[in-house]
């Protein structure tokens, strides 16, 4: 659930009907307690509004496939303190120092790992053999565990513990 406005043809109107579909989803969600997995893309201002509206401070939140600014992500986990930013494999690549800058500065209590197959797949193809599908897939959560373990600092088990814990907060799983 949430707002895309990155098409370039994304009217007044689209912009309109997205955010009472949102509304009513984050309505929907809160209402019978499950946690939310919101997509925002190019719509930070009105995703945080309607957030900030429509959803109490301590739910639980799963900002998927965040690509946005370090000053967004503050704004998000200030407010909202169960909030988890997701990353996927968008981490990986070389055009994406920006939100690498941004990575490191997410505390790591607030991180979750997500591939969004088939899509954003990691840049990590020295370690898949030639005949391997293009798309993403769930097993290659480790190839951005591993990115995000030496973005942080830290050793991969360790981050991968962490990941678990946060996963196991965020879900119940």
């Amino acid at each position: 659930m949430g707002l895309d406005y990155n098409s370039p043809d994304t009217s007044d109107d689209v912009k309109q009907a997205q955010q009472k579909a949102f509304v009513g989803q984050l309505q929907a969600a809160v209402s019978l307690q499950k946690p939310l997995v919101i997509h925002g893309r190019s719509a930070d201002e009105d995703t945080l509004l309607l957030m900030k509206q429509y959803v109490p401070r301590d739910h639980k939140i799963h900002y998927h496939c965040f690509s946005g600014t370090l000053d967004y992500s503050k704004k998000l986990m200030d407010y909202f303190p169960n909030l988890f930013i997701g990353i996927t494999g968008l981490i990986t690549y070389s055009t994406s120092q920006d939100l690498r800058n941004v990575v490191k500065e997410i505390p790591f209590h607030r991180l979750l790992i997500e591939t969004d197959a088939p899509y954003m797949r990691p840049r990590c193809n020295q370690h898949l053999d030639k005949d391997t599908n293009k798309g993403s897939t769930p097993g290659m959560g480790l190839f951005i565990a591993k990115k995000l373990s030496e973005i942080k600092g830290l050793e991969l088990d360790d981050l991968l513990i962490q990941i678990r814990e946060n996963t196991n907060e965020m879900y119940g799983i």
